[in-house]
């Protein structure tokens, strides 16, 4: 008898058919579709996971050693050890991302046996693990994932949709989070013995994360006034961590501040010392959620804003997450009337990251193929056999006509050569993303009586906002008008800000923080809409 086995990799579907009772690892494998099996179908070396769902065989002992409980309630298995009882639908598990930590690893750790704590940024779109020494705080090393909550939509609001369809759909929310969080762990690659040294735990993240994460309710997040279930701290959940963590680890989620600012804002508020800031200065953690945080010195004001995500490269037409071959920044020379775009791992281009979106928008800006309102130019003296227009009349810019497609390939050789656009629709998603920082920002200075030139810091973080050109950013009006050496991009404030509160002292401190910090809630503020419409516009260069 004959049964189909479908696998889904990224936008890649393929469909094969196989006889009953064979090895899922056998089937994928036929696909042409990467599996790893480095222990030949032992289920000793648990490379080969996989969602799988359909009529399968039972979970094996190897299976029921080799997946956390979190895993199999994800419907994970060991491809190598389940067998093809009938049609069954396969992904392929996500790939582990470039964490964009700016900060020096250090393997100190190998050398003594210190205990060990692990801070988890349970991020929207990247979940980032950091293994940190806790005798002495320092973070070793730092590693991420996809957060795989993705398959539920790229955005917090539709996955609380979808948790509030009933209990069954919350809970698979929940085991993907705690799934999310094994493979940011995995990708540390950590020896058991360090692994067994781990003691104590540290997780944050916005309110849906954390809600969904813990199976919380999330209705009364989802709609008017916007508030948590509960900004309480969470301290050694019944039962949910038992095995994705070392056994005897101490696992604490740190207060939410409230509205949608949550624990990761928390982190960033501790981390760069707004407790103990000597004169004002704000914070941004950029990604699909944009937590945005100012303090005059005395009060610390916080908010959090939609900006949605294309800033993780998301609903943008030749978009990318930050992987081999992902553009990062982008130099235009008119003199030459050649483009220079720079990659991770000097790979040939797959697609823009969002760092490398802001970049582009901003030369094509200065050069003004692209004009303040955000439209593309009717032509350009040097780049105008560029312009263009796709099938459906969309105006588009061609980028490079040598980019590659991986999506069906099984290697760099045999991928197909493609040509990457930035189109009009890409444009607008960027306006509206900065649009919707840059407003907030406007906000909450408004609140303190600041102004641009008040702030003696302005720190963007997060796995976008490390990444940043400076002279785009502002010359783009994705914040305010301050001046270029007060800006500052940091590593991942909100897992460094974890790795603190693994600490007693510093999480006791964050829990002060988290009373004292004030939630300006933008849904309710009569002048965030005339502010976001106003901050549309793509200046150009400062002046």
């Amino acid at each position: 008898m004959s049964v189909n086995v479908t696998v889904n990799y990224g936008t890649d579907e393929r469909t094969i058919t196989v006889e009953k009772n064979s090895s899922l690892g056998a089937a994928i494998i036929g696909t042409g579709l990467p599996l790893e099996q480095p222990c030949a179908g032992r289920g000793t070396c648990h490379k080969c996971k996989v969602i799988a769902e359909g009529e399968l065989s039972p979970y094996d002992e190897k299976e029921l050693e080799g997946l956390t409980q979190a895993e199999r309630g994800a419907n994970y298995r060991l491809a190598c050890r389940t067998r093809v009882l009938g049609d069954v639908e396969v992904t392929l598990a996500p790939i582990v991302v470039y964490s964009n930590k700016m900060f020096r690893a250090c393997d100190d750790y190998k050398h003594s046996d210190e205990p060990l704590g692990l801070a988890i940024d349970l991020g929207s779109t990247t979940v980032a693990a950091f293994l940190t020494t806790l005798d002495q705080g320092r973070v070793c090393l730092g590693a991420a994932a996809l957060n795989q909550q993705t398959a539920f939509g790229a955005d917090v609001i539709s996955r609380m949709a979808a948790a509030l369809r009933g209990p069954e759909t919350s809970q698979r929310l929940s085991m993907l989070a705690l799934s999310s969080i094994v493979q940011a762990i995995d990708a540390l690659k950590l020896s058991r013995r360090v692994t067994a040294r781990i003691e104590k735990v540290t997780i944050v993240g916005n309110c849906a994360m954390h809600h969904l994460l813990l199976n919380l309710p999330v209705d009364t997040l989802a709609e008017l006034p916007f508030e948590p279930y509960s900004t309480a701290v969470v301290r050694q959940p019944d039962g949910l961590f038992s095995d994705t963590f070392p056994p005897g680890a101490k696992v604490a989620l740190p207060p939410l501040i409230g509205g949608f600012v949550g624990s990761d804002a928390l982190a960033c508020l501790i981390h760069y010392g707004f407790d103990r800031a000597p004169a004002p200065m704000a914070a941004i953690d950029l990604g699909t959620n944009g937590e945005v945080m100012v303090t005059d010195g005395k009060r610390i004001v916080v908010a959090s804003t939609a900006a949605g995500p294309a800033f993780e490269g998301v609903n943008i037409s030749c978009g990318s997450r930050a992987v081999d071959g992902a553009i990062v920044k982008v130099k235009l020379d008119e003199s030459k009337g050649n483009i220079a775009i720079t990659t991770i791992g000097d790979h040939p281009p797959v697609g823009l990251t969002g760092s490398g979106l802001l970049d582009l928008i901003c030369e094509l800006r200065q050069t003004g193929i692209i004009e303040r309102s955000g439209r593309f130019a009717k032509d350009h003296p040097v780049f105008g056999d560029r312009l263009g227009q796709d099938h459906r009349g969309v105006r588009r810019f061609l980028i490079t006509d040598q980019g590659v497609d991986l999506s069906s390939a099984e290697s760099l050789e045999d991928a197909e050569q493609v040509s990457l656009y930035l189109t009009q629709h890409d444009i607008r998603e960027l306006q509206k993303a900065k649009s919707a920082i840059h407003a907030a920002t406007d906000i909450l200075m408004a609140q303190l009586g600041l102004a641009p030139g008040d702030l003696t810091r302005m720190i963007l973080t997060g796995s976008f906002g490390s990444q940043l050109n400076v002279n785009a950013v502002v010359n783009l009006g994705m914040i305010p008008r301050v001046d270029l050496d007060v800006v500052e991009l940091s590593a991942n404030g909100a897992g460094f800000g974890a790795a603190l509160m693994l600490d007693e002292e510093e999480f006791a401190r964050g829990e002060r923080i988290a009373a004292a910090a004030e939630q300006i809630d933008l849904d309710l503020d009569a002048a965030f809409n005339r502010r976001y419409i106003e901050s549309m516009d793509l200046p150009g260069q400062q002046s």
